[in-house]
């Protein structure tokens, strides 16, 4: 099912607590009109019997450059936003949405407009200039965030009554160039360790670090130089295998590490053709894997040899599932690694993939020209999954 944003875009992700029906924060990034640029932060919900998307659209101030949903609280969503002027001004908000317009009968949203009220506003500063991400806690806290900026990583608490957030410790990368084979001080792209809430993975250049949060700020917990041949667009920890994350690059691949012990991927994957722009573990099911590129391809892997389903004990996705159904056999039969599907219905380079959190079978994916996908797993890989 498609639906087409009235401007460019850049992000889509899932409302994270929403768990009855699949919606997806998408915002949008367009430029005509200077600063009054009449740019949106859209609310979509998919309704999958009968395969429509509804939407409820929040005028947004500035182009949304990423958008950060409360793990908790459907009506919060920190969102990354600049101006198009000369001075641009980088900063995060977070907003409170204003009540939804839903259809009793079904409760899909009613295609109407609601308003943002700016709860707290974390500007760029010195010590983090050109904010351009921020995470809230993985815990469920709202006392601290962590947002990102060109060269730095600045964790912020954040006042009961969320009104204000005052810096607590900065890491600048520029602290571990000296043991760097390819120094960079850029900060690319960057996660929150849900398994483990003081360690932030962040990606600069072709290198990944994992930072230690309650150490100095110069320490790290790993550190892998040339984790691609160039560099690192997104990282994803795998949310049921501690220590296991996924990064995808400007070299077309997405590699799966282990960052106990990272001389060499785990796994690497290479079915694009261009840079990987978002990489996505399905957070119930974590050998489902989804990868979006330049390629205007999106791709659903398959890679249960390196997820926390027991290997030997997964059902096989061919037709021997339904001689093993039908004669009744008890036994296993073992599946490999694949690429399940690749979707091509984009003509643009696709920045965003994302999974539903209401169910675990429903993914957005998003491409420049505004336009959005959602689509469901496959049947047959479903049931071999589940049954």
């Amino acid at each position: 099912m498609s639906f087409t944003l009235p401007h460019q875009a850049r992000c889509i992700v899932p409302q994270l607590a929403e768990q009855e029906r699949p919606r997806f924060f998408a915002g949008t990034t367009s430029v005509f009109g200077g600063t009054s640029a009449d740019n949106e932060l859209r609310l979509l919900d998919f309704d999958e019997e009968e395969n429509e998307i509804s939407s409820q659209t929040f005028s947004h101030p500035n182009q949304v450059r990423f958008i950060a949903p409360s793990p908790d609280k459907s009506d919060f969503v920190f969102t990354c936003h600049q101006n198009h002027t000369s001075t641009p001004n980088p900063r995060a908000s977070l907003w409170l949405l204003s009540a939804l317009v839903t259809n009793e009968e079904d409760q899909r949203l009613s295609n109407q407009s609601g308003t943002l009220s700016e709860l707290l506003c974390i500007e760029s500063c010195d010590r983090v200039a050109g904010i351009s991400k921020v995470f809230w806690d993985p815990s469920g806290g709202k006392s601290r965030v962590i947002a990102t900026g060109s060269s730095a990583v600045g964790v912020y608490n954040i006042d009961r009554g969320l009104s204000k957030g005052t810096i607590e410790s900065v890491y600048s990368l520029s602290s571990f160039s000296s043991e760097l084979n390819s120094p960079s001080d850029f900060v690319d792209c960057a996660k929150w360790n849900p398994h483990n809430t003081d360690e932030f993975a962040v990606g600069a250049e072709a290198t990944l670090i994992g930072l230690d949060l309650r150490a100095p700020t110069n320490k790290e917990t790993f550190i892998i130089p040339y984790a691609h041949d160039q560099c690192i667009r997104d990282i994803d920890y795998n949310p049921n295998k501690p220590y296991h994350l996924a990064t995808g690059g400007n070299d077309g691949k997405v590699r799966i590490w282990d960052s106990r012990n990272h001389s060499k991927p785990l796994k690497e994957l290479n079915d694009h053709s261009h840079w990987v722009w978002s990489v996505n573990y399905n957070r119930f099911h974590d050998q489902l894997l989804l990868s979006s590129s330049s390629d205007c391809l999106v791709n659903l892997q398959n890679v249960v040899s390196v997820s926390s389903t027991p290997y030997g004990l997964i059902r096989s996705m061919d037709d021997e599932l339904d001689v093993v159904r039908e004669e009744g056999l008890l036994e296993e039969i073992k599946t490999t690694d694949e690429l399940i599907a690749t979707y091509k219905e984009f003509e643009d380079s696709v920045y965003a993939v994302a999974w539903s959190s209401a169910d675990p079978w429903i993914f957005a994916s998003l491409s420049f020209d505004g336009r959005v996908y959602i689509n469901i797993v496959p049947k047959d890989v479903k049931y071999s999954i589940i049954l």
